[in-house]
Order: C-alpha cells, then sequence, then structure tokens
C-alpha cells in the first residue's frame, strides 16, 4: 500500500499526540515516584519517536529544504524542529548513561529530565504549527 504525503504526514501526526500523551502519562509515574515504569514508557516513545524521524520526517525535512521554496522562515522553523529534535535524543541518551551508571552526572539529573520535557513539548508544538502550515 502506497500513501501519499498527506496520508503520511496524518499518520505522523497521529503518532505524535500519541506520544505527547505518552510523555504525559510517564511524567504521571515521577509524580508516583515509580520511576522504573516511567523509563521503560520513555524508552518506548524515544524508540518509537526514532521510527518516525527515520522513516516519514527525515526525508521530508530534505524535500522542503532541497525544494525551491523561498520561505526563510519555515525553513529556518523547520531547521529548529529537527535540530531540537535530536537535541532532546541526545540528551535522552545522556540521561539514560547516567541512569545506567556509565557516566557522571554533571549537575543534577532532574533538571536534565525536565529540560527534556520542555524540549519534546515545544518541538511538538512547532511540528504541529509546521503541519497546519504546510497541510491545512
Amino acid at each position: 500500500m502506497v500513501f501519499n504525503f498527506k496520508t503520511l504526514a496524518l499518520i505522523n501526526l497521529s503518532v505524535q499526540i500519541f506520544l505527547i500523551l505518552l510523555l504525559n502519562y510517564a511524567a504521571f509515574y515521577v509524580k508516583k515516584r515509580d520511576l522504573l515504569k516511567h523509563c521503560n514508557i520513555i524508552r518506548i516513545g524515544i524508540g518509537i519517536q526514532i521510527a518516525a524521524i527515520v522513516t516519514v520526517m527525515w526525508e521530508s525535512l530534505l524535500g522542503y529544504l532541497g525544494s525551491d521554496a523561498k520561505d526563510q522562515l519555515f525553513n529556518m522553523e523547520l531547521l529548529i524542529h529537527h535540530s531540537l529534535g535530536i537535541l532532546l535524543i541526545l540528551l535522552w541518551i545522556y540521561i539514560n548513561l547516567v541512569v545506567a551508571g556509565k557516566i557522571r552526572s554533571r549537575g543534577d539529573l532532574r533538571n536534565s529530565m525536565k529540560s527534556a520535557y520542555i524540549i519534546w513539548t515545544f518541538t511538538f508544538i512547532l511540528g504541529l504549527h509546521i503541519y497546519i502550515k504546510t497541510y491545512l
């Protein structure tokens, strides 16, 4: 089955909405002090996010940036969105290495986790704006 670009974008938007709900569900477990469930939920979410980036978003980014689009502000928005997504994944790797005891934390790990939450939420909102601007 072949999907057109709009269908792929809608599927990806649905995945992203699911992920932001999953992120907030994982945050609920932090408040209950169940860090094992929190970490497992976040790992699943990041795995889904990486799959979405590889299968849909990366090619879409290259397509837009490689086109004759004259809207430099839109291109900048795309680059910021994707850069924040990469930063989020790197931050997640760092947090996991600290939790696993492979590296030492540089400061309070809770601040890193809060930063990851804020970055993920802001990146979602920016991605939603990109979707609306592109497809609606």
